[in-house]
């Protein structure tokens, strides 16, 4: 989002991370990325911790969220990314979400996704099972949630999304699939993706399987053929990409970044879409809602900049076409009523200037801006 000025702000989010911790270290304070919480699973016979970031404004918004379920997240690294990764494409590109991280340790590290001697494959049968029947269920009664659910798994973890994906496919909406260790078992999985257009019928997904330019031989000697197989068996319902990664290696960094691009590749506000009307933009995304299953809105902060770039090309009933959209989509924000009042401000409505500025400070009566602009309106009489 742009600020009254017209700067962008730095969408950089790892930086932007560890500058926050940063600032906050200094000032001795604690910075949380996340709540923990534990599960005492009768399935896996032992407690399973998990870590939940809720997005901004949860605790006001009364919205109901999709759910990013995420593997291996006792690594604080890890996790730290795809918070930073989450927040930052939240801001203009993706819907807010949900992230749980889930602990693959103790009870929760086996999952072993390939089959034994007899063909069954336990593990990730029981693993499986903990996420539908404990974990998923315990996360929908403690949090505003909605019906859907996205996972990541890497490593051996992405063999076991895999495996979700090809043996439980209604669990889950769409798939980040990173760097899946296909070399355990390949014929195996050759084997059940030939069969995919005869068991995934009927199906909407969308799966994201991205591996590195240096990765693991494990990955390396087995992608390629599986990759090929799966163009030639995937049904129409499945829309999937599979992306070699350059100059990265096993796990590539921006995995969950290009994996939520790609999910929600529709959400984003494009350069060619900025020139919609408010009517265009409300179709589209009415659009988006049907094909989710859950209502999505373009986030305030890039129908904000639309509004703010009208008004600096004094385009004013555009702009208040656009920040009346904005208001009933995001009614709470005293910053937005102060960005409308200054375009009636620029535009010379003095009156509708101020009611809006009054606006802001009723939401916010530490918005001092609002009440300086109202000053300088009733100064000018």
């Amino acid at each position: 989002m742009k600020n009254l000025f017209g700067t962008n702000k730095l969408n950089i989010g790892i930086v932007y991370l560890l500058l926050i911790i940063a600032s906050q270290l200094s000032a001795q304070e604690n910075f949380i990325l996340g709540k923990y919480n534990k599960i005492t699973s009768a399935i896996l016979n032992g407690d399973v911790t998990y870590i939940v970031h809720l997005p901004d404004g949860y605790e006001n918004s009364g919205k109901n969220y999709p759910v990013l379920y995420m593997l291996n997240a006792q690594s604080s690294t890890n996790f730290a990314n795809a918070v930073a990764t989450v927040d930052n494409l939240s801001n203009e590109r993706i819907p807010n979400l949900i992230l749980i991280g889930i602990s693959s340790t103790g009870v929760a590290s086996n999952f072993i996704s390939c089959p034994d001697s007899t063909g069954a494959i336990p593990q990730a049968g029981m693993f499986y099972s903990f996420l539908e029947k404990e974990l998923i269920p315990g996360v929908n009664k403690n949090y505003r949630t909605n019906n859907y659910k996205i996972l990541m798994g890497q490593s051996n973890s992405g063999l076991f999304a895999l495996y979700t994906l090809i043996n439980h496919p209604n669990l889950f909406d769409a798939f980040v699939i990173t760097s899946p260790m296909l070399g355990w078992c390949p014929d195996y999985y050759l084997n059940e993706t030939k069969k995919l257009s005869q068991i995934l019928t009927g199906i909407n997904k969308r799966v994201y399987i991205p591996y590195g330019e240096f990765d693991y031989v494990e990955v390396l000697n087995k992608i390629d053929d599986w990759g090929k197989q799966l163009k030639q068996s995937a049904p129409e319902g499945i829309k999937w990409e599979l992306e070699l990664i350059k100059n990265d290696g096993h796990v590539p960094y921006v995995s969950l970044h290009n994996g939520l691009l790609y999910i929600f590749s529709e959400c984003t506000i494009t350069p060619e879409r900025k020139k919609w009307s408010v009517d265009e933009i409300k179709i589209h995304f009415e659009k988006l809602s049907k094909e989710y299953g859950f209502k999505i809105q373009p986030q305030g902060g890039i129908i904000f900049d639309m509004a703010m770039d009208l008004r600096n090309e004094k385009k004013y009933d555009r702009a208040i076409e656009l920040f009346n959209y904005l208001l009933g989509v995001e009614p709470n924000s005293a910053f937005y009523y102060y960005g409308f009042g200054l375009t009636y401000f620029q535009k010379g409505d003095m009156k509708s200037a101020k009611e809006c500025f009054i606006k802001s400070l009723e939401i916010d009566p530490g918005m001092t801006r609002s009440k300086k602009m109202i000053e300088r309106i009733d100064g000018s009489r």
